[in-house]
């Protein structure tokens, strides 16, 4: 029984502590609020199938939670859409839509950039020349607009051991020069980058494991020597379920600790969407066919992530607003990540209840970082 007592106890002291740090974060003038202002968008069918007025009600939806920055994907690809289309197609550059209703709502935008390869299978030049005219490109097309603020770096690198001196200088010298192309060509624009790290000190995906003192040395020199204005770091350890505040929240304060160091902000990327699971080896198991359930992060647990989040990132950006949450679904997602719209349209009004309630306590909005300016080319 004392044994039963002390798991219970210890179970529900994290949940008295986040909402204190809530109420805390809500009310303090130096913190953000325990709030997501975006998320990650992969603009495929539906959204880039409808009408104008289509899209613009799945920004109103967005917006009505609180979300003020557009974090979309598939641009690259959307570009060449646009390019191709016929002048007259009606709707045809879905990514001109997006900002031009971006402009209207004073929201932001961050596109992502084109890949182009990774190491060990494409030289880093063949990569710098497919950004570089992408950039120009997209910059022609979209850069008038006054929500055009951010570019997003497309890697989710797996962490590199301490002594990988040739990765960690590919990356380094690859990103340096994108972030300055970036810079040069839209001066006061931001590059952001959305790195995870791994709770598997045991390594049983086999994958190498860092301390965050380790992991925040690494994402620290590599932000000194990259110019990138805002790291935006996962805050789930891959996206599963069984791990904790305090397992998170070392990573947090180091990698707080290495961005305003660099100069760069750090923003916590908060996931809405995790896979259900008990610890490693039933993930493991599951995973191999794909049978891991996943849901939408029970409210109550979101709560306190949103708490931790604020208690040391400069913003909040998410990702599983899609497909988890999406209130405009009207027919069960595919895969793996599967909620029904009902269930989707749940989870929605759940968080838009906790933003209402939040947002009455009062707080600091956090404002929109200007990014370097590099030498117009």
């Amino acid at each position: 029984m004392r044994l039963l007592l002390t798991i219970a106890l210890t179970a529900f002291m994290p949940t008295l502590a986040a909402g204190a740090q809530t109420e805390q974060a809500a009310s303090s003038p130096s913190r953000p609020l325990p709030l997501m202002r975006g998320t990650l968008w992969w603009l495929v069918a539906p959204h880039t199938d409808g009408t104008r007025q289509q899209l613009e009600q799945a920004i109103q939806a967005q917006r009505d939670v609180g979300f003020d920055v557009l974090w979309i994907f598939n641009t690259p690809a959307l570009l060449e859409q646009a390019i191709k289309a016929a002048p007259d197609a009606a709707d045809a550059d879905v990514l001109e839509s997006v900002y031009t209703i971006a402009d209207k709502y004073g929201m932001r935008v961050i596109a992502d950039l084109p890949p182009g390869g990774w190491y060990g299978k494409a030289p880093a030049k063949e990569i710098l020349d497919t950004n570089t005219r992408h950039i120009a490109a997209y910059h022609a097309r979209y850069g008038r607009h006054a929500s055009f603020w951010g570019w997003y770096l497309n890697y989710e690198i797996n962490p590199i051991a301490p002594d990988d001196v040739e990765e960690s200088a590919y990356w380094r010298k690859l990103w340096r020069e994108v972030v300055d192309e970036c810079h040069s060509v839209a001066p006061g624009s931001v590059v952001t980058i959305s790195p995870f790290f791994l709770l598997d000190n045991e390594r049983k995906r086999g994958f190498i494991y860092l301390s965050p003192e380790q992991y925040a040395a690494w994402w620290g020199k590599t932000l000194e020597e990259t110019g990138i204005d805002i790291l935006m770091l996962q805050d789930s350890g891959e996206h599963l379920s069984f791990f904790t505040l305090e397992q998170r929240a070392p990573f947090f304060a180091a990698v707080r600790d290495a961005c305003h160091k660099a100069g760069a902000e750090f923003w916590v990327n908060v996931e809405t969407g995790e896979a259900h699971v008990a610890d490693w080896d039933e993930y493991l198991r599951l995973s191999k066919g794909k049978k891991a359930p996943w849901r939408f992060t029970p409210i109550d647990w979101l709560e306190q992530k949103l708490a931790l989040a604020a208690r040391y990132g400069d913003s909040i950006i998410n990702w599983g607003y899609f497909p988890f949450m999406d209130p405009l679904m009207t027919s069960q997602a595919k895969g793996e990540f599967a909620p029904t719209p009902a269930e989707a349209r749940k989870a929605y009004e759940q968080y838009k209840r906790y933003y209402e309630r939040v947002r009455a306590n009062g707080a600091r909005r956090p404002t929109f970082k200007r990014g370097k300016s590099g030498v117009p080319r």
